[in-house]
């Protein structure tokens, strides 16, 4: 599966995202930056602040436009705005695939798999089990890094 990447938010988005993109390079898939070239759209968002949700909820439509040309694209919707606000994104934006709560980052691989298949997804996890590291792909400049 080729798929695209969307972190927004702080520095430990990213690194949540880079261990997700680790997991999935591992299992096969590539990652593309246009998402028209994708077959799944992974959205990391945030949402604690008015401008953070309102910037999640535009990347998140923006994805789904892209399938008015690609009716299979999965899109699938990570991290704290997911959380936070899931039953809100499963009533307001139906085109979603995958609403996923943190503490299910470890799982992306299956998750990508099952809505790949046709299946629907929501997994939140419990919290105890929040995945708060692991080998990854830094999506930062090497000029960069999260303490």
């Amino acid at each position: 599966m080729k798929i695209a990447c969307i972190s927004l938010g702080c520095p430990k988005n990213q690194v949540d995202l880079d261990v997700m993109v680790h997991a999935l390079l591992s299992a096969g898939h590539e990652t593309v930056a246009d998402l028209a070239e994708a077959d799944v759209v992974l959205v990391n968002t945030c949402g604690f602040i008015e401008s953070a949700k309102t910037e999640a909820i535009e990347n998140i439509l923006e994805a789904c436009s892209y399938k008015q040309h690609n009716p299979a694209l999965k899109v699938v919707v990570t991290g704290c705005l997911a959380e936070r606000y899931k039953e809100q994104i499963r009533q307001e934006i139906p085109e979603v695939d995958a609403v996923v709560g943190c503490a299910s980052n470890k799982a992306i691989c299956s998750i990508v798999a099952r809505v790949t298949g046709g299946e629907e997804v929501e997994s939140y996890g419990p919290k105890q089990e929040f995945p708060l590291g692991g080998k990854r792909v830094s999506g930062s400049p090497a000029h960069y890094a999260y303490l």
